[in-house]
């Protein structure tokens, strides 16, 4: 068995740019043979949110590009990750978004990637282990698509062995903001 420790940071919102002391973020550990249903479960006490939401994680490569989309299991129909683009929207998303330095090669894969997009997974049936994680690898995951909380998460370290345990979190930085701000007191 494998366990993997993840990074995980709540970007800004609405985005800002942070100082690296105020950062928001947790360690996560999480087994191999768990979901990513479980992973959103560590996340979501991570960040002491109390009520439920849809939610999706999306794999990147090396390059930042979205590779695939899971989803909440209540949204999961099967279908494409995302609706497909057409040559002439790819073109202008790369010219006004993509930075100058960014390959070719990996501007061709985002090109084949947003014209044939893959399937959906089921974040309730998908494990950790079937990712097929690198270290460093990242992923993106947005909880409640009305609030739009998004996070960045990196693979910090893959190990042997399994943790006996629901996704613990083993180091953090920063307090997480209330899960609705405007209804604190």
């Amino acid at each position: 068995m494998t366990s993997y420790r993840f990074r995980v940071w709540l970007l800004p919102n609405p985005p800002l740019e942070f100082e690296p002391e105020s950062e928001v973020w947790r360690d996560i550990e999480v087994d191999g043979s768990q979901t990513l249903a479980d992973f959103h479960e560590g996340i979501f006490e991570a960040f002491e949110r109390w009520e439920t939401h849809a939610y999706a994680f999306r794999t990147r490569d090396e390059h930042g590009i979205a590779t695939r989309s899971y989803v909440h299991p209540q949204m999961y129909s099967g279908d494409q990750s995302w609706p497909p683009m057409d040559d002439e929207d790819i073109d202008q998303f790369i010219e006004q978004a993509v930075p100058d330095d960014v390959p070719e090669e990996a501007k061709d894969r985002f090109r084949d990637i947003r014209k044939n997009p893959p399937d959906e997974g089921n974040a309730a049936e998908t494990t950790i282990d079937d990712l097929d994680l690198e270290q460093s690898q990242s992923l993106f995951y947005e909880f409640d698509f009305g609030d739009g909380w998004e996070h960045h998460i990196e693979l910090q370290e893959i190990r042997e062995g399994s943790l006996d345990s629901e996704p613990v979190v083993v180091d953090e930085q920063g307090d997480a903001p209330p899960q609705y701000p405007e209804y604190d007191e």
